[in-house]
């Protein structure tokens, strides 16, 4: 198996609560949530070769996990399982921006964590920028520096901030 879809697996299991919440949300049971997500894992295991990889690997396991609800509901007519397309993409849709939610939260907490490594006078130089709104011109003459060499410490404090928070998008992706 390639890397790519090694670290789809790696997400579609760190992402397991959220798709057995998902499943309990078609099927109305916690049980049957947790036996269909068991089927769900041996399926996506077996057919991870054929996702396309420019793919939403999500709404692809949506749709398996859709599938799977729906044959445990053919078997039990205890389960309310929920099979109108309309009430089905809404699900979907509040899934989707959960998930995006949750990541914009990862991001801001690692790129806080990121800014509070930064030396003061770098911190500081942020917070006069994006946070007092100083122009860069106004802020080159309270330091008494040209606006282009302003622009060039704002645009390396920058890219600091983007390398920290990528390695540790990275390293929390390979846990």
């Amino acid at each position: 198996m390639d890397q790519a879809r090694e670290q789809l697996i790696k997400d579609f299991q760190k992402n397991r609560l959220r798709m057995v919440a998902y499943i309990r949300t078609l099927t109305g049971d916690s049980d049957t949530a947790e036996d269909v997500f068991q089927e769900l894992t041996l399926v996506v295991l077996q057919k991870i070769s054929e996702f396309r990889l420019d793919g939403d690997f999500p709404a692809w396991c949506r749709g398996i996990a859709r599938n799977l609800a729906r044959r445990e509901k053919s078997k039990s007519r205890r389960l309310v399982a929920i099979e109108d397309p309309e009430l089905l993409s809404v699900v979907d849709k509040a899934f989707d921006e959960a998930a995006q939610r949750e990541l914009l939260d990862t991001r801001r907490t690692q790129m806080r964590q990121c800014m509070e490594k930064l030396a003061p006078n770098n911190h500081e130089l942020l917070n006069q920028r994006y946070v007092l709104n100083l122009s860069l011109k106004q802020l080159a003459a309270r330091l008494n520096r040209s606006e282009g060499s302003v622009q060039v410490a704002l645009s390396r404090i920058r890219k600091t901030i983007t390398e920290c928070v990528e390695r540790n998008h990275a390293a929390e992706a390979l846990e």
